[in-house]
């Protein structure tokens, strides 16, 4: 080894790194082979700085202090940061799980270990430990360019987010008030972002000073949202403030927003509910905040946008696609069902909102067709990758023996293409093959007059028209290859996955826990009954 040139060495080092990509521990073995090696792979090795739950908790630290001396010879080094707080208990669902298992005395043990082992207190770690300790990092690594943070996630009791509200303001407010030597924050991911801690924040003047700080420089944010508090009042707010918080990023190049109350497992071109299931006030609920009133920004840079496990009203789309039509050039859209109103009094009502549209027809007033809309409003894309559309049908009034609504899920040239695969083809341009009897078949804008720039313009493939599968799906996509919306989700660095196996061990146990508690109380209620 001593004979090879160090440029060489260097390059396989490189690809090494590139090797163990889900193997970081490996990585940091390899730095102890020798002081070369060591040199050359320190930069990958500590490029992301961690903070979780152990390196707070005062018991772990009694058994395994800081090294602080460490950070201050290390963070110039760090690039990233890795906040999992994730396993953080909420004072208000350990109430709530007291409560409920009052009745089963095998319960108590467990209770109490999560009130005095995981909830912010003295026992653990306060929020100013929190607080001081994220600063101090920070203070250390002036390189941090991107954050990554986990907030808590709530098994039980959703509705709780005090905690969680803590740890973002707190978090806010550290990455706001960093030294004035350090970099700018350039991506944020935010995962477990709930709807009450966003508008909590937002009461607070000294809060919003901090987002704004915080999102002043970002060109690429990450949202996983949760959404606890029902009610339209409260629904309006919390779109009206989400949408604030993304536009104090004006120079935003890169959106991602996913819906983690939205979990389907098996996809269904179209699901339906009705009055029976959910109230429609409760249905609209489920939707994903989409912007309407526009902040004064209107992100004017916004580049890449990705919409991922989302239910959206049309009109909230279509607003959204309005807003960022000058500038989006990127569009990826993964299980994103499109929510519709089936009513028996005017079923002919059905096609008001469709992914793509009819052919051959103007859209009427008042319908939102999605794919015919991007072309109408001269949208620049030259990416268009979607997976898994479909819609979400609510059934008002008395629901109909046998319904009909096949909206435009059935490839009208009959050559048995995917909705996703026409949406990508309408949505770009490509001009249609003609139907079976020979007709030609043309997507129209609403009115004549923009017929010159939303008509079809690219020719199709001449291999007979086929597409590959990479050019138009979007999750077999983003699997295969880096893309600017998302991969900041696995790896905050770019370079390695983020995955904390305590956090993901912890939370299993505590779902163990609760389920068990949840049997034995239910074994209780049954015996009642049973011998009354």
């Amino acid at each position: 080894m001593d004979r090879l040139p160090s440029e060489i060495l260097f390059h396989i080092l490189e690809y090494t790194v590139v090797a163990l990509y889900t193997g970081k521990n490996n990585l940091l073995k390899l730095r102890t082979t020798c002081k070369l090696f060591n040199e050359i792979l320190k930069p990958y090795a500590l490029r992301t700085l961690q903070l979780e739950f152990t390196r707070l908790d005062q018991a772990e630290r009694a058994r395994r202090p800081l090294d602080d001396d460490a950070l201050r010879r290390i963070g110039s080094m760090c690039q990233a940061m890795y906040i999992d707080m994730m396993v953080i208990r909420d004072e208000g669902e350990v109430r709530f799980l007291s409560d409920m298992f009052s009745r089963v005395p095998r319960m108590d043990v467990f209770v109490e270990s999560l009130r005095e082992g995981f909830c912010m207190n003295e026992e653990s770690f306060t929020e100013i430990d929190y607080r001081r300790q994220l600063g101090f990092m920070l203070e250390h690594a002036p390189n941090i360019t991107a954050v990554k943070l986990n907030l808590p996630f709530q098994l039980v009791s959703a509705a709780q987010n005090r905690a969680a509200t803590m740890i973002l303001g707190n978090s806010f407010e550290a990455l706001a008030q960093r030294p004035e030597e350090s970099k700018t924050l350039k991506t944020l991911v935010l995962e477990n972002l709930s709807d009450i801690s966003v508008v909590s924040l937002w009461r607070n003047p000294q809060d919003v000073k901090n987002i704004i700080g915080t999102f002043g420089d970002l060109r690429r944010l990450f949202m996983s949202i949760r959404r606890n508090e029902a009610g339209q009042a409260h629904t309006i707010n919390f779109r009206n403030r989400l949408w604030e918080m993304i536009g104090k990023a004006e120079k935003l190049q890169s959106l991602c927003l996913v819906d983690l109350d939205v979990d389907e497992k098996h996809h269904r071109d179209i699901k339906t509910s009705s009055q029976r299931d959910c109230t429609l006030e409760n249905w609209q609920f489920k939707c994903i905040p989409t912007i309407r009133k526009p902040p004064k920004s209107a992100l004017p840079h916004l580049t890449f946008l990705e919409l991922r496990q989302v239910e959206v009203m049309g009109c909230g789309l279509l607003s959204m696609f309005k807003c960022f039509g000058n500038s989006l050039q990127e569009l990826y859209l993964d299980s994103v069902y499109l929510k519709t109103v089936y009513s028996a009094e005017a079923p002919q009502d059905v096609n008001n909102t469709l992914w793509i549209g009819l052919p051959n027809v103007r859209p009427p007033l008042n319908h939102r067709w999605v794919a015919t809309y991007l072309r109408q409003i001269r949208a620049q894309l030259r990416v268009c990758r979607v997976a898994n559309l479909g819609y979400d049908q609510y059934i008002m009034g008395e629901e109909p023996h046998d319904s009909t609504a096949t909206y435009d899920l059935q490839d009208p040239c009959g050559l048995s293409r995917s909705l996703e695969q026409r949406f990508v083809e309408v949505a770009t341009g490509i001009q249609q093959p003609p139907t079976p009897s020979g007709v030609p078949l043309i997507y129209y804008p609403e009115e004549e007059s923009q017929e010159s720039w939303a008509l079809a313009d690219r020719p199709r493939p001449a291999d007979g028209g086929h597409f590959c599968l990479e050019d138009w799906h979007a999750t077999y996509y983003l699997a295969s290859q880096r893309n600017l919306t998302s991969d900041w989700q696995r790896a905050i660095d770019g370079q390695f996955p983020n995955c904390n196996q305590f956090t993901l061990n912890a939370l299993h146990q505590f779902a163990d826990h609760a389920y068990n508690g949840m049997t034995l109380l239910n074994q209780m209620t049954d015996s009642d009954l049973l011998f009354g």
